[in-house]
């Protein structure tokens, strides 16, 4: 499941269980994160603080800078106090986003890193979800 529109973030929402999914693919930067956190404003001005799955299974390459890791930093997330799940195969262009993860849920963050979508699915505890596209415009 990536954007149906060919767009580096393809955004989809579980209405029954209130949990985001964001699948990104291609190059993920800078202006990719600052699209995240618009349509993460969005989500919680019509649902409220939701459970997120951030699903990185597509990305090519992981361009940030270390100064644009805070835009996935908790200090400014949209949405708060739900858990979010970073999917991040075992790759090298992913070893960022496991020391990510593993840095932040040291400090009791709501973020896990896991492998798959699966895993994601299951450590939320949702049963065959629906995930349909979201249309914030």
């Amino acid at each position: 499941m990536a954007s149906d529109t060919g767009a580096p973030l393809g955004l989809f929402f579980d209405h029954d269980n209130k949990v985001l999914l964001v699948a990104f693919s291609g190059v993920f930067d800078r202006n990719t994160t600052l699209d995240l956190n618009k349509a993460a404003k969005a989500v919680v001005e019509r649902y409220g603080h939701v459970a997120a799955i951030l699903d990185f299974t597509d990305v090519t390459e992981l361009a940030l800078q270390l100064r644009d890791w805070p835009e996935l930093g908790n200090s400014r997330r949209a949405i708060r106090g739900k858990l979010r799940m970073l999917v991040a195969p075992v790759s090298p262009i992913f070893a960022p986003l496991r020391l990510h993860g593993a840095y932040k849920g040291g400090v009791g963050d709501d973020t896990e890193v896991v492998t798959t979508r699966a895993q994601a699915i299951r450590q939320l505890g949702l049963t065959d979800p629906t995930f349909v596209p979201l249309d914030l415009g």
